[in-house]
């Protein structure tokens, strides 16, 4: 019901852009003196009229002159049709609101050949009072979006702050160049940045549209403020193969407050009752924030990941602030977090952390991809859960493991994906780990190549997917530990240096310990403890051993590197980052009207720069043109802005109100700023454009425009279908 209810009011907040856009016409072409024989909103049939000695009626009030009559309105004149005190304007609501129109004597956009010689006809008015009337509903679209900007900022409008939260390993990001050399390469998780080539960064919106807009194959000097330091980099956007759009490979950063956006309430619940029975049973829901870990009060995402580093196995004392109205205690047995206790509205949990795994992306030479394991090898992929309306519910199972698929044995979690992603519309031969037995079953992957299922590693198995042998680091590529240990797809790890190994969690103890034993070694004899090598043993078992394929034991050599990528591992909190919501920044004139004004200015000056700025980059292929969206696409973002607040409503249509001034300024014959051309066309050459000619045009307009909205619609659907 709150889907529905945001997108009713997105609904009339979009209609009511349109009403502005026409009235701008509309006041325009009285101003001028020229006959407007109508004015409606929204497009195909006439739902109810209004026009003066005729009355409100159902349908379009014409058919009730002509049958008074014998003509319609506007086909009399002046004189005529007062003396019948018929009104000069029918005002209309039709089917679609998603359009509108204003019909003056002697214009019609799809049709020129709807001239008239009437005095008061549009083509008879001088070309200055046309140009008016013309550009009256861009003027219109423009000064509302102002007014609703000088609104939003007056009461403030809250966005994601421009804080960096996740990096993704080896994104431009990780990879960015400072200009102080003494400074470390690569943006770090908490730097605030404060502008982009020069210009101002106020939210994490800003930045995301600084990355997607630069141009192709440009560095951005990006000046970020760390710890009370200006400091400055310099990186080059990258393709996302998601989206389409050029990034720099950041998050923004994350408070310690469970997010309640409708779209993400429930992968919330999922997730919480999967990672912690026991949160669920004490209450804590979507909405509930965590205030204080240890005894130290906390407000980010950050906070609780240092929490978790500094705690390192043991289980920290977490409090939450509660915001659901059914708590209860939960006992120790229903509860892997230990007991808790309820204190007006708040309680304490016992939870342990989460410990991290290297992620280990490949050369762009091999993919570019990016997986979570070890010195090179790597968890296969279980079954997380499935994701709304997967088509696979029937043969996968929650906790399923994929051995192999068609003829790729122990696939990584990337591997696995791209294959599916490389074989759309397709039947897949799988094995799966069903508990103890190993199943085969057929799945399905739609027209972009998935399955519908979420992915996680099968961290408490010694089984073995595909070793990755070499890896990109920052500044180089390397070989892994794996690459020396040979291991293979679905081997099972047996010991590390003699010492049984029962699983990747415990793997990971065993050589974290070696590389820390290492480096206080290499200290103890004065030596630089990151200037030499490692070496351990790894003993690993094949899969269907024979007489004759025993399992093998490796002595595989940990670089100064791999001793350093494990040192840096530590634990993270438990629940991901993900389910949070954003650190969040204000934007607001703090009730000085003439500072909202100011701010309302600025930023409608900024997105007519950035519509003009996509359609640019769409042509030169740094957007894709799947990012287009069309009216569909825009009324399912209004519902979820909706859920944000009524401000947020109210900057969601200021944008949206700029969006239409621009896209009917652009020179298309039946827009406004076709129409615009043909006058100026008329006042240099002393004639307009042949009838000809205005129809050859004006049907070319109506096919560009049939195919954009066709070409909008089906993003629109797909993106619908897709989420």
């Amino acid at each position: 019901m709150s889907a529905l209810s945001g997108f009713i009011l997105v609904l009339l907040g979009f209609g009511f852009l349109i009403f502005i856009h026409e009235l701008g016409h509309f006041l325009a072409a009285k101003w001028a003196g020229i006959r407007a024989d109508g004015f409606a909103i929204g497009m195909g049939p006439c739902v109810a009229s209004y026009r003066r000695g005729i009355g409100f009626c159902l349908g379009s009030a014409d058919a009730k002159v002509v049958r008074l009559h014998g003509k319609r309105p506007i086909e009399m004149s002046d004189f005529e049709r007062e003396s019948h005190g018929i009104g000069e304007t029918e005002y209309s609501l039709r089917a679609l609101p998603l359009g509108g129109y204003v019909r003056m004597l002697g214009q019609e956009d799809g049709n020129p050949d709807a001239t008239s010689s009437d005095k008061r006809s549009f083509s008879k008015a001088t070309i200055p009072k046309r140009a008016v009337v013309i550009l009256a509903g861009i003027t219109a679209n423009l000064a509302l979006a102002l007014l609703l900007f000088l609104v939003a900022f007056l009461a403030g409008v809250r966005f994601p702050a421009a804080t960096v939260g996740f990096i993704l390993p080896g994104s431009p990001a990780a990879t960015a160049t400072p200009t102080d050399t003494t400074k470390p390469i690569g943006l770090q998780p908490g730097d605030v940045v404060v502008a982009i080539d020069g210009d101002e960064t106020k939210t994490f919106v800003d930045l995301r549209v600084a990355a997607a807009m630069a141009k192709p194959d440009t560095a951005l000097k990006i000046e970020v403020m760390r710890e009370g330091e200006r400091l400055t980099y310099t990186t080059t956007p990258a393709r996302d193969a998601g989206s389409g759009l050029l990034t720099i490979g950041v998050d923004p950063a994350r408070s310690s407050a469970l997010t309640d956006v409708r779209d993400s309430r429930e992968d919330v619940e999922r997730g919480l009752a999967r990672i912690d029975g026991g949160l669920a049973a004490l209450g804590v829901g979507p909405g509930s924030r965590i205030v204080s870990v240890n005894g130290a009060e906390v407000s980010t995402y950050a906070q609780l990941e240092k929490a978790a580093r500094g705690s390192r196995a043991e289980p920290m004392i977490v409090e939450w602030d509660l915001d659901r109205n059914e708590k209860r205690i939960a006992s120790p047995s229903e509860t892997s977090t230990g007991a808790g206790t309820l204190d007006g509205g708040r309680t304490t949990v016992r939870m342990k952390p989460r410990p991290e795994f290297e992620l280990l992306r490949t050369p762009a030479n091999d993919g570019a991809s990016v997986d979570a394991g070890i010195i090179g090898l790597a968890p296969l992929a279980r079954v997380l859960e499935f994701a709304d309306g997967s088509v696979n519910t029937a043969t996968l199972k929650q906790g399923d493991i994929f051995l192999r698929v068609d003829g790729l044995d122990g696939p990584r979690i990337s591997q696995l994906m791209a294959y599916f992603r490389g074989n759309p519309n397709a039947n897949l031969h799988a094995t799966v780990l069903r508990g103890e037995t190993e199943m085969q079953v057929d799945i399905r992957t739609d027209r972009e190549g998935r399955v519908g299922v979420y992915l996680e590693g099968a961290w408490e198995l010694p089984r073995l997917a595909h070793s990755i042998d070499t890896v990109q680091d920052a500044d180089a590529v390397r070989d892994t530990p794996a690459k020396a240990i040979a291991a293979v797809a679905l081997g099972t790890i047996l010991s590390v240096d003699g010492e049984p190994v029962a699983n990747f969690l415990e793997l990971r103890e065993k050589l974290l310990a070696r590389a820390e034993s290492h480096g206080k070694a290499r200290a103890e004899t004065g030596a630089n403890p990151a200037s030499d090598d490692a070496s351990v043993s790894i003993r690993i078992g094949l899969r269907d051993p024979s007489p004759v394929s025993s399992p093998i034991e490796v002595a595989a050599t940990l670089s100064s590197a791999d001793l350093r990528s494990l040192r840096a591992l530590r634990y993270g909190f438990p629940i991901p980052e993900t389910y949070f919501d954003p650190q969040f920044t204000v934007l607001s004139a703090n009730g000085n009207p003439l500072t909202a004004i100011s701010m309302g200015f600025r930023q409608t000056v900024v997105m007519v720069q950035q519509v003009f700025l996509t359609i640019d980059r769409v042509a030169r292929g740094s957007v894709g043109a799947n990012q287009l969206q069309g009216p569909v696409g825009i009324l399912h973002t209004g519902t979820k802005v909706a859920d944000e607040g009524f401000m947020y409503i109210v900057f969601f249509l200021a944008l949206i109100s700029v969006n239409l001034a621009v896209v009917n300024l652009l020179p298309i014959p039946i827009a406004d700023g076709g129409l615009f051309v043909f006058l100026m066309y008329e006042r240099f050459v002393g004639r307009p454009p042949s009838i000809g000619f205005q129809n050859a045009a004006a049907l070319a307009g109506i096919a560009l425009v049939a195919c954009l909205f066709l070409f909008t619609f089906y993003n629109d659907v797909a993106r619908l279908i897709g989420s």
